[in-house]
C-alpha cells in the first residue's frame, strides 16, 4: 500500500470513530489536495474505502452521501475489484515501434525478419503496419541498433488470463467473466487505479453495533507483523474484535483430508491430483481450464474447515477473514458461513488509525496451539509438507511438484497437464498462484524471504501435526 493510499483509508476510518463521519468524510479532499487532480484521486480512493463501485458513480454524489449509502449497505458482493476512471493513466495501446533511433539502414534487417508484411520504409524511415503486426518481436530482435522497442500496458502484461483491455476511452476495464483474482494488476498498475472494495467500514459498524465480530487470520499473517502470534492475538482483539481465531485450525483438517484423498485416487489408478487451497488457481481452473477440474482435491480450503467450525459454536457472530490476497474475496462471497474480508494491508492500517503497535501488546497465546505443518501452509510447498507429513505411507509412491507463482506460461502447463492427463514431474502438484506462496500475496506487507522466515520461525515453536491428532477442537 502507497503512503498516499495508506494516508486516505487511516483518514476514513478516524472519520468513522469519530463523531459525524460524513462530514469528517467530506473534509479530507481539502485536507490533503494541492490540485483538482489531486483531488480527484483521494476522491476515488475515498470511494474504494467505502466499498463503493466506481464504475456506477457519475461523479456528482458528494461523499458525505456516499458515507451514508456505505453504511446502509448490509451486503457486500462481487466484484472485488474497481477501476478509478479518475486515476488511470489511459495508457496508449501495447505493441512494437519504430523509435528515433532508426537509422535507415541499408540492409534493413527488420523487414526481413518480418514474415507478416508488417514492416515498411519510405526511403527515410521504417514503419510498423500495426494492422499487420502479429507483436512476435522478430524485427526488434533483428535490429542492429535497437531502435525498435516493445511498449506494454503493465496492468494488462500482468494478467495471466488477458481479462484486462481498455473501453471506449482507454480506462482499463476488467472482464470479470476471465478474472481470476491474482491482484498481479494491482501490483503492476503505477498509478494505483485498480484497487479493491473494501469491507472495513461494514466490519467497523459491527463492532460499533455491538455484534460478536471474530477474526480469522490467515497462516501467512504471522510473517506479516514485527510481534508474537500473541501480541497479533491482543492488538486485533484491542480494536473491538470478539475472537481472533488462527485458519491453521482449518489447515489441519484440509491436510489429514487431503492426504486421504490423495492416497485413495493415486490408489484407484489416477494419475496426478492437485491442491484446492488456492483460490485464484481454484477460478483458473472453473473459468479457463474446466478439463483440470477432474483433477482436482474436493478437500475444502482451511478458510472453508475454520468458518464452517466457527459458524457451528458462534452461530450469531460475524465472521471476519483477514486475507493476503484478493482471490479469497470470491471465495468469501461464495461461502455462507463467512460474512466479510479484510486484507493484510487494511489490518495494518486499522492497527494506525486506532493507535496500536502490536509489538506493545499482552503476549495473548490462543486456545489451541495449532501444527507446525498447518502454520506453514503459506509458504510455497507447505501444504505439500503438510500432506506428506499425513500420509499414511507404503501404499501408493508420491512424487510432489509444485508450481510457484502463475503466469501466462504456467497456465499454458496447466492447459497441457489436463489435456495429457498427467502431470510433469509429479504425481501431486501444488499451485500457489503467489511467488513464494501466500507470504507473497499481493495484499502482503513484508518481503518475502523476510516472511518466510517469520513463518517458519513461529512453525518450528508449534507441536507437529501427528501429536496434535484427536486434540483439534
Amino acid at each position: 500500500m502507497t503512503p498516499r493510499k495508506r494516508d486516505v483509508l487511516c483518514r476514513v476510518i478516524r472519520a468513522f470513530n469519530g463523531q459525524n463521519f460524513a462530514e469528517d468524510l467530506q473534509r479530507i479532499p481539502d485536507e490533503i489536495a494541492k490540485s483538482d487532480g489531486e483531488r480527484a484521486i483521494c476522491r476515488a480512493l475515498i470511494m474504494s474505502a467505502l466499498g463503493l463501485q466506481l464504475e456506477e458513480d457519475d461523479g456528482t454524489t458528494s461523499l458525505a452521501e456516499s458515507a451514508r449509502r456505505s453504511l446502509a449497505r448490509e451486503e457486500v458482493h462481487s466484484p472485488a475489484l474497481t477501476v478509478m476512471r479518475d486515476v488511470c493513466n489511459r495508457c496508449e495501446s501495447s505493441g512494437i515501434r519504430v523509435t528515433d533511433l532508426c537509422q535507415n539502414c541499408v540492409k534493413k534487417p527488420c523487414i526481413a525478419a518480418c514474415r507478416f508484411g508488417a514492416i515498411g520504409n519510405d526511403g527515410t524511415r521504417t514503419e510498423i503496419d500495426r494492422g499487420r503486426c502479429k507483436k512476435c518481436i522478430a524485427c526488434l530482435r533483428a535490429c542492429p541498433y535497437g531502435a525498435i522497442a516493445k511498449t506494454i500496458i503493465p496492468c494488462e502484461n500482468a494478467c495471466p488470463v488477458d481479462a484486462i483491455s481498455k473501453n471506449e476511452d482507454g480506462t482499463a476495464t476488467i472482464d470479470f467473466s476471465k478474472c481470476i483474482g491474482c491482484g498481479k494488476c494491482i501490483a503492476a498498475c503505477p498509478f494505483e487505479a485498480i484497487q479493491p472494495r473494501s469491507q472495513v467500514i461494514d466490519v467497523l459498524k459491527a463492532i460499533r453495533g455491538g455484534k460478536k465480530v471474530i477474526a480469522m487470520i490467515a497462516p501467512a499473517l504471522l510473517g506479516q507483523f514485527s510481534c508474537s502470534a500473541g501480541q497479533l492475538n491482543s492488538a486485533i482483539k484491542k480494536m473491538g474484535f470478539s475472537l481472533v481465531y488462527e485458519v491453521a485450525i482449518g489447515a489441519e483438517t484440509t491436510t489429514l483430508n487431503e492426504a486421504k484423498e490423495l492416497e485413495e485416487r493415486l490408489g484407484s489408478g489416477e494419475k496426478f491430483m492437485t491442491t484446492s487451497c488456492c483460490a485464484a488457481y481454484n477460478t483458473l481452473v472453473r473459468k479457463h481450464i474446466p478439463e483440470m477440474k477432474p483433477f482436482v482435491s474436493h478437500t475444502g480450503t482451511p478458510l472453508f474447515y475454520t468458518a464452517q467450525m466457527l459458524r457451528k459454536e458462534h452461530p450469531g457472530a460475524l465472521l471476519v477473514f483477514v486475507s493476503p490476497c484478493l482471490a479469497k474475496y470470491e471465495e468469501v462471497f461464495a461461502n455462507p458461513n463467512v460474512d466479510n474480508i479484510i486484507n493484510v494491508e487494511e489490518l495494518d492500517t486499522l492497527l494506525e488509525a486506532f493507535s496500536i503497535v502490536p509489538g506493545e501488546c499482552p503476549d495473548e497465546k490462543f486456545s489451541y496451539a495449532t501444527a507446525k505443518e498447518a502454520r506453514e501452509f503459506s509458504l510455497t510447498e507447505g501444504v505439500s509438507r503438510a500432506v506428506k507429513s499425513a500420509l499414511s505411507g507404503g501404499k501408493v509412491e508420491v512424487k510432489f511438484v509444485a508450481i510457484n507463482g502463475l503466469d501466462r506460461e504456467r497456465v499454458k502447463d496447466l492447459k497441457r497437464f489436463a489435456k495429457a492427463g498427467v502431470c510433469d514431474g509429479g504425481n501431486m502438484l501444488e499451485v500457489m498462484s503467489c511467488q513464494g506462496g501466500c507470504v507473497g500475496g499481493g495484499f502482503t506487507r513484508c518481503p518475502v524471504l523476510a516472511a518466510t522466515k517469520q513463518v517458519k520461525s513461529y512453525g518450528d515453536s508449534g507441536p507437529l501435526l501427528s501429536e496434535n491428532v484427536g486434540k483439534h477442537p
